[in-house]
């Protein structure tokens, strides 16, 4: 049964092109309905959210960190 939690909107956010190198950030894995591929999104600088784009379209995610929040490490982006 899916969890709504589990689920993060991306319609509507901006795109930005790729780039960079890896980082050795903490990370959520994240699937990509979208796209249907994997994906991480990485802790921000400020440790407010985990932000990150879908490998193949690049349409952007951000998963905020906050009280109250959950210990699940895999999401699903629709």
């Amino acid at each position: 049964m899916r969890d709504p939690e589990d689920i993060l909107d991306v319609t509507g956010l901006p795109r930005a092109p790729s780039g960079g190198g890896r980082t050795r950030r903490p990370f959520l894995s994240i699937w990509f309905k979208c796209c249907h591929a994997y994906g991480r999104l990485y802790r921000n600088a400020e440790a407010t959210a985990y932000e990150g784009r879908c490998p193949r379209c690049g349409s952007a995610v951000r998963a905020r960190i906050g009280p109250g929040g959950t210990s699940r490490r895999m999401f699903v982006a629709e």
